[in-house]
């Protein structure tokens, strides 16, 4: 393979992991940086990697081979989500925690996600005729109207895609009935203990409400965020809310 072979592959690889980054990378308006601050926090990791891929490049021409091997270019990827995970900001009060199981007592199931909620959920709307199957806007069969933001997490799940949930709210287009398949929780309601099927997902809009208050931060960089989702989904752990429930139960 020629030099400028494996320097084509390195600038696909940077442009793979900067897009991978600038997708991922929530900038915080309410910080009031301006422009060239904000692109600096952005960008700034690529100076980096550049770095370090180039340093890899010299120790393969240096031993006379032209492949780069699998775990460099992991190694290399390790690097871009460490540099990801020390520069990038959350404002506590820019974070929400969803839980899937909005149902389901906490201390016997957990999954719960963070949101950035400065990052607006992305709009579609669709109709369904009155057994549930979606028809045009324009059917004579059309009786409810659903109105949808999808949200992502923070994190991701094992495979690098982010988890998503999808906010749905309902208008029943005869009755004029109007319902959500989302409720808001907190401290003294961490989850519903009357059961809907209606209801798929619950939000904390405080995360206070959930974390414990040793580890509550006016600041969190994204590592701490993965960190705060292994810890509050594990059962082994106490959360903010537990002595609410105790009282309750």
């Amino acid at each position: 393979m020629e030099k400028k072979k494996l320097l084509k592959n390195k600038r696909t690889l940077l442009l793979a992991l900067s897009s991978s980054l600038i997708m991922s990378t929530p900038v915080s308006a309410s910080r009031g940086e301006d422009i060239e601050n904000k692109l600096d926090s952005i960008f700034g990791p690529f100076v980096e990697i550049d770095n370090a891929i180039n340093e890899k490049i010299d120790n393969i021409f240096n031993e006379d081979t032209y492949e780069i091997a699998k775990d460099e270019v992991s190694e290399i990827k390790d690097s871009a989500h460490g540099y990801a995970d020390s520069l990038i900001d959350y404002n506590h009060e820019n974070l929400e925690i969803v839980t899937f199981v909005p149902n389901e007592d906490p201390s016997e199931e957990r999954k719960y996600f963070f949101v950035n909620s400065l990052v607006p959920g992305l709009p579609k709307i669709y109709y369904l005729d009155e057994e549930g199957n979606e028809v045009n806007r324009k059917s004579d069969d059309k009786r409810f109207k659903v109105k949808v933001k999808v949200h992502h997490t923070i994190t991701e799940d094992e495979s690098g895609s982010k988890y998503a949930f999808e906010e749905k709210t309902y208008e029943d287009l005869v009755t004029g009935e109007v319902w959500t398949n989302t409720v808001a929780l907190s401290k003294d309601e961490p989850y519903l203990t009357n059961a809907s099927s209606l209801t798929e997902f619950g939000v904390f809009e405080d995360i206070a409400d959930v974390i414990p208050a040793d580890l509550v931060k006016n600041e969190y960089k994204l590592g701490e965020v993965k960190d705060l989702t292994e810890y509050i989904n594990n059962l082994d752990n106490s959360l903010a809310f537990d002595e609410e429930l105790s009282l309750t139960r």
